[in-house]
């Protein structure tokens, strides 16, 4: 999702229903929904059918040009969305654990990282840390992962593209 973010702000959209126009942020919305409910599938029991329907539902519902859902407000707090049992780390963990590569999901980190508004405290605070601080430190001290976890790598290289390096 917040791989979304990124594309939205390049693509010069204001509002969460006019980036769901753009095919490549729909396409990254969907491919985190279906890596998140293969999961719950997974892990729950869910019914597939239902779970594929709730998607399309969502994507829909957020399609929809009355909801005045502004970009910079769902992408704010990075800090908080990227900690270790919150929506981005916490599924890509469990799925990685599972044997899945979370490839959608890994990719949403990467633009949550890239979330930079002035206006917002945490996102102020985490551009700093990606200037000032090594990429492994960053995993470790905002997403909870330390070096042994089988995610810390792939996070690491999400961090680093983040940082430009």
């Amino acid at each position: 999702m917040r791989r979304r973010l990124v594309l939205r702000r390049r693509a010069g959209v204001s509002t969460i229903a006019e980036a769901l126009d753009v095919p490549a942020v729909v396409a990254a919305a969907r491919a985190v929904l279906e890596e998140t409910s293969a999961l719950l599938v997974a892990k729950h029991g869910l019914d597939e059918a239902a779970q594929r329907a709730y998607r399309e539902k969502i994507i829909v519902r957020f399609s929809n040009p009355a909801l005045l859902d502004t970009v910079e407000r769902v992408g704010r707090q990075p800090l908080r969305k990227l900690s270790r049992n919150e929506r981005f780390i916490g599924p890509a963990a469990e799925l990685i654990e599972s044997g899945f590569m979370p490839e959608a999901l890994l990719g949403a980190i990467g633009a949550v990282l890239r979330f930079d508004v002035a206006a917002d405290e945490q996102s102020v605070e985490l551009q700093r840390m990606l200037r000032a601080e090594s990429a492994e430190r960053v995993v470790l001290q905002v997403c909870g992962l330390d070096a042994a976890h089988p995610l810390f790598a792939s996070v690491v290289l999400e961090v680093r593209r983040a940082q430009g390096l």
